[in-house]
């Protein structure tokens, strides 16, 4: 009989991540939570440059401990963390203990995939900090947009050596696909191929498997720069998706202004009443590229193998390359249409000079005729 699995040391790290404007003054971030916020820097075990780290870091704010009824008839313990990013995000993570069992854990996973309850509290916890942080928030956001993410990170077993990679995938490699997709019920042959497909190892003793809504990391020294790239790639997601909806919105508002407006007559060419809807998508084109530029230049990782290779195995799971190419499609709709409307009001003028210099011709030769007749 196989002796069960009993985990020692870990925690599970479920996030829901906000976004609530534009940018976020983190200095007056500071001011406020002065002596208790703390700058976050990326941690790691491997040999890599010191400037592999945040353009601006976040901060992080502790917000307590809190008893959270995510399984029935039993409350559990979790230490909240808010993080503010400079480019209008806030990631509420919870840090909840590990059970024991390995069992266990698997068993649980789908408490804390998915769960609507802390969804709720970590909408009540950014609530209390928002009026807070209002005075630092430039273009706050009426609607906020979010998405969560779950990273159950093992640093260590009970009574083993520390397993390697390998052994770990060949001995539970069903058990972690179940884990990381929150399923009560083990995934067919084919699914756990597919869930597993995403698995980096740097040394011997370490694995993160990733996927779209969930994480496994087994790191027995600490190591914080994987979590910290896989909750970077959510909030990239999170702004990418506000975007793309934003230029929905915006373009779909254009489209109908063009359609109702004046294609002729006296009052087209006297007020070109497309000129504040061309200034309004020239401010919205500039706006998305210099936000999406904000954000894409947020982290630096050229130079770090491995956390390149963490990042590209995220983005390939939340298929940021898709949102990225549905942006640039809206953005190449929205220059041609601005072209089309620059090429009006350009037409709008031309035409009105045209009939300035014919009226000034006609009232010099009116005037031509009428004066020598006195």
């Amino acid at each position: 009989m196989t002796t069960p699995l009993r985990l020692r040391q870990g925690r599970i790290l479920v996030y829901h991540l906000f976004a609530v404007a534009d940018t976020i003054d983190l200095d007056h971030v500071r001011r406020l939570w002065e002596g208790q916020s703390k700058t976050t820097r990326l941690i790691s075990r491997r040999a890599a440059p010191e400037y592999i780290q945040f353009i601006n870091p976040p901060v992080s704010l502790p917000l307590g401990e809190r008893m959270l009824g995510l399984r029935p008839d039993e409350q559990i313990p979790g230490r909240a963390v808010a993080k503010i990013f400079d480019f209008g995000v806030v990631s509420i993570r919870w840090e909840i203990d590990l059970p024991k069992c390995w069992d266990d854990l698997v068993k649980q996973a789908p408490c804390f995939v998915d769960n609507s309850a802390l969804e709720v509290l970590s909408r009540q916890l950014l609530a209390e900090i928002r009026p807070k942080l209002a005075p630092g928030l430039k273009n706050p956001y009426g609607e906020v947009l979010e998405e969560d993410y779950t990273i159950f990170y093992i640093e260590s077993f009970e009574g083993v050596e520390p397993l390697s990679a390998r052994q770990l995938l060949a001995d539970h490699g069903a058990d972690i696909a179940q884990l990381i997709r929150g399923e009560e019920k083990a995934l067919s042959p084919s699914e756990q191929i597919e869930t597993l497909r995403q698995r980096i190892s740097y040394f011997d003793d370490d694995l993160v498997v990733i996927d779209w809504n969930a994480a496994l990391v087994y790191d027995h020294e600490g190591s914080s720069e994987h979590v910290d790239i896989l909750e970077f790639a959510n909030c990239e997601l999170l702004e990418l998706r506000y975007y793309d909806s934003l230029l929905d919105r915006e373009l779909d508002r254009i489209y109908h202004e063009v359609e109702n407006g004046p294609a002729s007559g006296w009052k087209y060419w006297l007020h070109n009443r497309y000129r504040p809807t061309s200034h309004r998508l020239l401010t919205l084109m500039v706006d998305v590229v210099e936000l999406k530029d904000q954000i894409e230049n947020s982290l630096k990782i050229i130079g770090d193998l491995y956390s390149a290779r963490v990042y590209r195995s995220i983005s390939d799971r939340l298929r940021l390359k898709d949102w990225e190419e549905s942006i640039e499609r809206k953005l190449r709709s929205a220059r041609q249409i601005y072209e089309v409307l620059t090429d009006s009001l350009d037409i709008g003028r031309s035409v009105f000079l045209e009939w300035t210099i014919i009226i000034l011709i006609a009232i010099e030769i009116v005037l031509l005729l009428i004066l020598p007749s006195h």
